[in-house]
């Protein structure tokens, strides 16, 4: 049973006012819900962090259900409070960050495979209709790099609705999970405007006709607007959702009537937290790169800039007038893993622990090897589509230099291999924006990658700009902590948050003895790249055979 809060308590609560109380983030993952415990200047004081399970019941099918994300939502900020005598009493307001994963009210039977009500962002079941939206043209493909990606929420809702119609006739609505967690606390409806901007058929800079309602009707979907309060003007990220309820205080120990913040996506929220004082003078410079079971790399431009392969531009997704644009890699840190846990010389699991030793043995042999190792070894790192540059979600991963060795040496080097192919794809986006207006000097790098030295080494050398380390040991715990910091009006918006609260990025020094032999590993990258496009056309032709 959680803490419960006496209406003294409460009275207390609100009358404490100012910079002196404590902002409480959560952010949920794709496999797990964290907490974090932030001061007044941003300093993180306290985490924990609780699983949460990923069904695939499927091919290409990922859910969850709804009940269990939120009970490792509470479980996480009990156990951060724990260990803070106090601070559930200082804490000035709350937020939530998700992933772009899609969350479904319903009437009886969860509308999901295995009791689930929740579509993961890595559900891939909607590819081919995906490909159908994309083909009638809207203008709505003007914002979503020419193509709309099978991980946005629309696909996902026109397979549920012609694959299983009586599921779709329980759905009362259909939420972003960071809205949904807000609904959760405050038992207020209401959706962000970064999520409608962002994964939703709706252009935020079109006003009153946001809504790409002609591309509803069209596909037979109309009826969705009817389902919640999705028809209803969004709010902008850090103003208020509502206020802590009863329940949900007494579930996460807090007092009752907390604001809780309009949330983010959780690329989003990294991109905060990963910025620093100087970005509105140096925004066109600037990308963030949050790695970590996939990869997004977020850049602003104050004009409205259209980029095939890359979402957006989203006006208003993040800061008020600006336009964002969102590139990414579907699978990375989960490529890592995939390697740890399914090579025959590898521990045959993944984790920290793993990852950590395999890259101790790497290390001292590209020390000691340089560019030789690996250097037969390519990957296009394309197992779930292709984000960005090609915009492609049927793309899949091209591999060069197998053999039939199995041993510990191949293991190092299939993992060697798959990190660059990572880190070479990045430099291919980069210079895909750069040649569309942006002159990105430096990268800060956030998320999981940058606690793999490794992927850093990698970063930094290969990349050809200048790497940014966060000073911070959760970028995107204290990007929600800014967001919540609106709410609690410690600042008067987002931009004055991260100027407020921000550490900045730790200079990385860029190893010169390794620019050549990226070069050269980049030039390999870009053939095999395009080879396998015009395998995957070839393919694309062959599979039509079958249907003549």
């Amino acid at each position: 049973m959680g803490w419960i809060a006496t209406p003294e308590d409460t009275k207390q609560v609100m009358r404490m006012a100012g910079t002196d109380g404590l902002l409480l983030a959560v952010d949920v993952g794709t496999l797990s819900a964290r907490a974090g415990l932030f001061d007044a200047g941003g300093q993180l004081l306290a985490s924990a962090s609780a699983p949460c399970e990923l069904i695939r019941p499927a091919q290409d099918h990922a859910v969850y259900r709804m009940d269990g994300i939120w009970a490792a939502v509470t479980q996480a900020v009990r156990d951060t409070l724990a260990g803070q005598p106090g601070a559930a009493l200082r804490v000035r307001a709350l937020a939530f960050d998700a992933t772009s994963s899609l969350a479904l009210s319903h009437t009886g039977a969860p509308p999901l495979e295995g009791d689930a009500d929740v579509f993961c962002w890595a559900d891939h079941r909607g590819e081919a209709i995906a490909e159908e939206i994309t083909a009638i043209g809207d203008r709505l493909l003007d914002y979503t790099g020419g193509a709309l990606s099978p991980e946005m929420h629309l696909p996902k809702l026109l397979w549920l609705k012609r694959h299983d119609p009586a599921a779709w006739a329980r759905v009362t609505g259909a939420r972003d999970l960071c809205d949904a967690l807000a609904w959760r606390a405050t038992g207020d409806d209401r959706h962000s405007l970064c999520g409608l901007a962002c994964k939703w058929a709706f252009l935020p800079a079109d006003g009153d006709t946001a809504w790409r309602r002609g591309l509803l009707g069209t596909l037979g979907i109309a009826d969705l607007l009817d389902r919640g309060v999705l028809a209803q003007p969004p709010l902008p990220v850090g103003a208020t959702h509502g206020r802590l309820s009863a329940e949900a205080a007494v579930e996460m120990s807090l007092p009752p009537g907390l604001p809780v913040a309009v949330g983010l996506i959780d690329a989003e929220a990294g991109t905060l937290g990963a910025l620093d004082g100087s970005f509105a003078q140096a925004m066109n410079e600037t990308l963030v790169l949050i790695g970590g079971t996939s990869t997004c790399m977020m850049a602003f431009a104050p004009d409205e800039r259209r980029i095939h392969g890359v979402w957006g531009p989203f006006r208003d997704a993040v800061f008020p007038g600006l336009w964002m644009h969102e590139a990414g890699q579907s699978l990375t840190g989960a490529a890592l893993d995939a390697v740890l846990q399914q090579h025959p010389a590898g521990p045959r699991r993944s984790g920290p622990a793993a990852h950590a030793a395999t890259v101790t043995r790497i290390m001292p042999l590209l020390k000691a090897e340089g560019p030789a190792f690996a250097a037969g070894r390519h990957i296009v790192p394309d197992w779930l589509g292709n984000r960005s540059p090609l915009g492609e979600g049927r793309a899949r991963a091209l591999a060069a230099g197998l053999g039939e060795e199995r041993g510990e040496r191949d293991f190092l080097e299939a993992y060697y291999a798959t990190a660059r192919g990572i880190v070479l794809q990045a430099r291919q986006i980069l210079d895909h924006l750069d040649a569309h207006g942006y002159a990105i000097r430096r990268v800060a790098l956030s998320g999981g990658h940058a606690r793999n030295p490794l992927m850093v080494s990698l970063y930094r050398d290969a990349l050809g700009r200048e790497l940014l380390l966060p000073r911070t040991p959760e970028p995107v715990l204290l990007g929600t902590a800014m967001v919540a910091a609106v709410a609690a009006g410690w600042y008067p918006d987002l931009l004055s948050a991260v100027a407020g609260l921000a550490p900045g990025g730790e200079p990385q020094v860029a190893d010169p003895a390794w620019a050549r032999a990226h070069d050269i590993a980049f030039r390999i990258y870009l053939g095999l790249f395009e080879a396998r496009n015009a395998a995957m056309r070839d393919s694309a032709a062959l599979a039509a055979l079958a249907r003549q």
